[in-house]
């Protein structure tokens, strides 16, 4: 073969090679989501944080994501894309109710803020930290 031929091969193969998707292109720039979560004004200690994209438009490893509230019931969500995500707040495993048949987010004052939550974050660029003030009633 000749020395341009193989140029023009070589060249074909990179540019080839770059042209990969990204499931991530269209989704925008991903942002550390923080927060704290309260319970009847006092921290909520080791709670489960669920933020739950509402729409379809991302692939499934970036539709939810999980953080456990430090004692403070402060959390931090690394890697959250741009969305309208609905929040879940979960209460600790509860060994006595789960021996009674209820599930952990059935019982207790998180109750509300669980598979029924009502709670929802706009997350953006600029627009990333969302408190949660919960009550028990």
């Amino acid at each position: 073969m000749r020395p341009a031929l193989y140029s023009v091969l070589l060249f074909s193969l990179i540019a080839l090679s770059g042209c990969g998707s990204d499931p991530t292109a269209d989704l925008g720039t991903s942002v550390t989501v923080t927060g704290t979560i309260t319970m009847d004004g006092n921290p909520s200690d080791g709670v489960e944080v669920i933020f739950k994209r509402l729409d379809a438009g991302a692939p499934a490893e970036y539709r939810q994501y999980v953080a456990t509230t430090d004692s403070a019931g402060k959390y931090s969500l690394e890697n959250v894309y741009p969305a309208k995500y609905a929040v879940m707040v979960n209460e600790k495993k509860d060994e006595k109710a789960e021996e009674e048949g209820a599930a952990a987010f059935e019982t207790g004052p998180y109750k509300n803020y669980g598979a029924q939550s009502e709670l929802v974050a706009e997350v953006t660029e600029t627009n990333k930290t969302f408190d949660f003030e919960l009550t028990s009633k």
